[in-house]
């Protein structure tokens, strides 16, 4: 299998200029001109076995991201003889079978949960950086938090490299806390803060100074090629935010947080845009494009722009999701069902410094959340 080249890793020296190997502009060298190559061996017999058990190689390989590291050779261990375990080809590991066992491994082997690893991981870093940074977890290597303690009360997480920001006593998250104070480098091919980006795909883009662009038209989205307007309809830009109330679906569908978005996530609307639908606000409304429908209950304001409509995260259907007329009464969708990923040319730079691909980090960015669609009052509520 291919594997990206990675942020945090010497692959982010790999590629200083374009050159296509297919092209035979160079070499084809996997992780340096071309993607990693890595052979994968699947054990079909036992992949059930492998689901549910916590696997040899982090014991040996240790963990880390972000460009740290840090070996758990005696947590593994210790795991292996305070928790349940799995049994399977002759060997023995810690088990993943039951929802809390999953909670207890995250817990337990993350820095942030853990003050033994994080140590470890701000000794490693010492070692990358050359400054001192160990002091930030000395005080709470004897921490460790469970699942039982997150449920009895809510914890504050430790200082840890894999974040860049300090939030001991009482501090709220602030990022690179730890850059400013403890003059730790930015994560960037010179360690400094960059404003002007010398990537020769970004120049080409336009986009190696901070630059203001004018937003795409519906036509180019190409979101709306199939669907109709019925009724009284307006196209809007639609954007969804992080929740408002809420991290995604989590923590959304107790009762102190379905009081105060109406009992659904709603659909943001201009007070004019929604005048001249006949929408008032709480009213339920439609919504809909090529990619699928959402149904929910409008919140009118006059500080949502006019032709923009906002929809806050809320990707699991878990409450308050009546049945769409546009679809033949079958069950509406939520937040993601509009939306479609799109990859931004110049963010498929890798192997340049802070350019380089992570998962979730770098890559498809906020231009896969933004689309246009078709906004009506839903004739017929029915659940």
């Amino acid at each position: 299998m291919t594997l990206p080249l990675t942020h945090d890793s010497p692959d982010e020296i790999a590629q200083p200029r374009l050159a296509d190997w297919l092209k035979g502009e160079v070499e084809a060298i996997p992780g340096k001109t071309m993607p990693k190559l890595k052979v994968v061996t699947r054990d079909y017999a036992n992949l059930y076995n492998q689901f549910i058990s916590f696997g040899p190689l982090v014991r040996s390989h240790g963990l880390g991201v972000h460009g740290t590291h840090y070996s758990v050779e005696d947590q593994y261990d210790q795991e292996l003889e305070a928790r349940p375990t799995i049994s399977w080809n002759g060997g023995r590991y810690p088990s993943l079978a039951e929802d809390e066992q999953v909670c207890n491994i995250i817990l337990r082997f993350a820095t942030v949960t853990n003050g033994e690893l994080a140590y470890r991981s701000y000794k490693g870093l010492e070692e990358q950086v050359g400054l001192p940074l160990a002091h930030l977890a000395e005080k709470n290597r004897g921490v460790r938090v469970d699942f039982q303690d997150i449920q009895g009360r809510p914890q504050r997480l430790l200082n840890s490299p894999v974040w860049s920001g300090l939030i001991e006593n009482g501090r709220s998250y602030s990022p690179f806390t730890y850059n400013l104070e403890c003059l730790v480098p930015w994560r960037t091919l010179t360690g400094r803060q960059h404003l002007y980006l010398d990537h020769p795909l970004y120049i080409q883009f336009g986009e190696h100074l901070p630059t203001f662009k004018l937003k795409p038209a519906p036509i180019q989205y190409a979101d709306l090629r199939f669907s109709q307007e019925v009724g009284r309809t307006k196209i809007l830009n639609y954007l969804t935010p992080h929740g408002k109330w809420h991290i995604h679906s989590t923590y959304m569908d107790n009762q102190r947080m379905t009081t105060l978005s109406r009992g659904v996530e709603p659909l943001w609307l201009n007070d004019r845009d929604a005048e001249e639908l006949g929408v008032n606000d709480n009213d339920w409304v439609e919504a809909h494009n090529d990619n699928g429908v959402i149904v929910t209950r409008a919140a009118v304001s006059a500080r949502i722009p006019r032709g923009v409509c906002i929809h806050y995260h809320a990707v699991e259907r878990t409450i308050s999701v009546p049945k769409s007329p546009l679809r033949g009464y079958r069950r509406a969708g939520a937040t993601n069902s509009l939306t479609r990923v799109r990859l931004k040319p110049n963010l498929m730079a890798g192997g340049y410094g802070q350019f380089t691909y992570h998962l979730n980090y770098w890559g498809p960015v906020g231009c896969n959340r933004d689309t246009h669609i078709l906004v009506r009052k839903l004739p017929d509520l029915k659940w």
